[in-house]
């Protein structure tokens, strides 16, 4: 699968031209709503002031006519501010199929003034949070930051799908997963790349309902809502019957009938304050719920209307049972939410609540959504949740210039998962016109990785790490074809020492591959990556500390690579390893510098280009 640059450009062409037609009729109707208002002012007060009832009508018919061109600004203002982020949503995809992640920065902040704001949206762009530096690879493999996976490929932009997807980057669950679960995700991944307007108007539509905070109260409200009880709902009928007696009073007694309304306000106010405490708890579970139900309710409509045939993603959207499903709940509630709205301002909710008991209403609804739909709610954000990082997973597919889905091994066995075997496998952060694509194997066997300083070794064994990873969220690989074992992954490559901890490198090293040595008792698939082992300590505890290491980990259910520039190590592996693999890189010198090809190749190589590079910066 290849990335369509071309397919986005036009679509940007299409946004911006959207964009001109509707700020222009924003513009004129910004100016008819001033002219409108000033006209209706002008006549209301004119005829009132000169009793000229025509006039004063004519100024009411114009404020009807302001308001209704409210309403159609507010659309048109809605549909810019769609329009504007689905530009940025556009521009972010030509972004990640340049590899420009300084132009994805760029997008990410754009329109924010604060530092605070600047530095929020970094952060969502890329995921520091979900960063954990005693993960098994998370730091080695650049899950998270500026260039890693998740600013490359998290599309996901409410805060359950990109925990969902940071998840799914972190912890594969290789124990868990069959082959038929992995299938059935890159089947739905499949279906997804096809249709990438869906995507970007999903994405686009979550930032305008700025989704970046979990849904904790709709959740909490969900999950504990009950119905209200018997008397509430009894003063609630109260409150409304009452107004039967201002019509009796104007058809019987009509001297009564003003005394009558005084009265029902003044009930319907005791009625208010009697039941607020039975009515607070439902009323503050809507404080932030409208705007977060109402985009949720956009993005399953969106889903809806997709059209999508395949059944992970229709069971995704329907939900187990779809009599009961998100988008009816949730449809539900939007307009429950609406009624709520009403008496968002206290005082305007103390003139509605005298005037009828809303309060209780809202209480009422909500409290029989809750026992009718609310257990199912959780769920289903799970659900939503799922689908959106499978869109992430998709992205692999949708901006990188080649990419496949991987075959995955069909037995269960431990020693036939230690498996990888992969073609034309190129790194996805690396500058897309200067990546250079590699082949290696490795079956329940080490490949050890010789060759000089900037050769490409750590690239290589990074590009395995991520291929696998990527491989195991159910997305696709930049390679042209792969075929692995569900695999744990572990890595010791980037080793800091910490002052906090008074530990040295060497000593943080020693913790990460004890970790890799220990992961090698349980007897399940494992893939380790190593680069130079044990540096931190001298050459001759070096590679009998690295023998000890290679000899622990060369079992049947493990495979895996590791470079080095211990040449020791390597005459020592030569003789009683079976389970060894060489390959190397290599590089050609001329008078003013060092070339690189980055082609791995089978064998050993000594050659070592340090007192080249010394001299070339000054040292000699």
């Amino acid at each position: 699968m290849k990335a369509n640059l071309d397919y986005h450009v036009n679509k940007q062409t299409e946004i911006l031209a959207d964009l001109a037609r509707y700020n222009g009729q924003s513009g004129f109707l910004s100016f008819a709503r001033l002219i409108t208002f000033l006209g209706a002012a002008a006549l209301i007060i004119w005829g009132g002031v000169s009793n000229i009832p025509a006039a004063v009508i004519c100024g009411i018919v114009l404020f009807v006519a302001f308001i209704v061109l409210c309403l159609i600004h507010g659309k048109v203002l809605a549909r810019v501010e769609y329009l504007n982020e689905l530009n940025k949503v556009n521009s972010s995809y030509m972004a990640r199929i340049k590899g420009d992640f300084n132009e994805l920065r760029n997008i990410a902040v754009k329109d924010q003034k604060r530092a605070d704001d600047i530095g929020a949206a970094k952060s969502r762009l890329y995921g520091k949070e979900f960063e954990d530096p005693n993960h098994d690879y998370c730091c080695d493999l650049d899950l998270f930051g500026k260039k890693s996976l998740f600013s490359l490929f998290n599309v996901s932009e409410t805060s359950f799908g990109r925990k969902r997807f940071a998840e799914s980057l972190l912890n594969p669950h290789v124990s868990d997963i069959t082959t038929e679960e992995l299938k059935t995700k890159q089947e739905a991944v499949a279906e997804l790349c096809s249709k990438p307007d869906v995507l970007m108007d999903y994405q686009a539509t979550a930032k305008c309902g700025k989704m970046t905070k979990d849904p904790k109260a709709l959740l909490d409200f969900a999950v504990t809502g009950s119905k209200t009880k018997t008397f509430a709902n009894v003063l609630g009928i109260i409150g409304c019957v009452i107004w039967l007696a201002v019509l009796v009073c104007f058809f019987l007694i009509p001297d009564y009938a003003p005394a009558s309304i005084i009265g029902c306000l003044l009930v319907n106010l005791f009625i208010w304050m009697a039941g607020h405490a039975v009515n607070d708890s439902y009323i503050k579970a809507c404080e932030g719920m409208p705007s977060q139900v109402a985009t949720i309710l956009k993005l399953y409509t969106i889903l809806e209307n997709a059209g999508y045939e395949n059944k992970r993603i229709k069971s995704l959207i329907e939900g187990e049972r779809k009599s009961e499903g998100a988008f009816e709940s949730l449809k539900s509630l939007a307009g429950i939410l609406k009624v709520a709205y009403l008496r968002s301002q206290p005082l305007f909710a103390l003139l509605l609540n005298i005037v009828v008991p809303i309060d209780y209403l809202i209480s009422f609804l909500l409290g029989n959504w809750a026992v009718k739909y609310g257990k199912n709610l959780p769920s289903q954000i799970n659900d939503l949740a799922e689908l959106e990082a499978l869109m992430c997973s998709a992205q692999t597919g949708l901006v990188l210039p080649d990419s496949s889905f991987p075959g995955f091994v069909e037995s269960d066995k431990p020693s036939d998962n230690a498996y990888f075997e992969g073609f034309d496998l190129a790194h996805p952060l690396i500058e897309r016109e200067s990546v250079v694509s590699n082949s290696v194997t490795v079956n329940s066997d080490i490949a050890i990785i010789t060759g000089s300083n900037m050769s490409g070794k750590t690239t290589l064994i990074r590009t395995v790490g991520v291929c696998t990873i990527l491989a195991l969220t159910g997305g696709l690989v930049p390679a042209s074809k792969l075929t692995l074992g569900r695999m744990r992954v572990m890595s010791s490559m980037r080793i800091v020492d910490s002052l906090e901890e008074n530990m040295s490198t060497f000593k943080a090293e020693l913790i990460r591959i004890s970790g890799i040595v220990n992961a090698a008792g349980d007897d399940k698939p494992l893939l380790f990556l190593i680069d130079e082992i044990f540096r931190g300590t001298n050459s001759d505890d070096r590679t009998e500390g690295a023998l000890t290491v290679l000899k622990k980990l060369s079992k049947p259910c493990i495979c895996g690579l590791m470079t080095t520039h211990d040449y020791a190590l390597i005459d020592k592996t030569e003789q009683g390893f079976g389970n060894i693999r060489y390959y190397h890189f290599s590089e050609s010198y001329t008078d003013t510098g060092i070339n690189f090809d980055y082609k791995l190749t089978s064998g050993i190589s000594r050659q070592s280009n340090a007192k080249y590079l010394m001299k070339l910066v000054g040292i000699e």
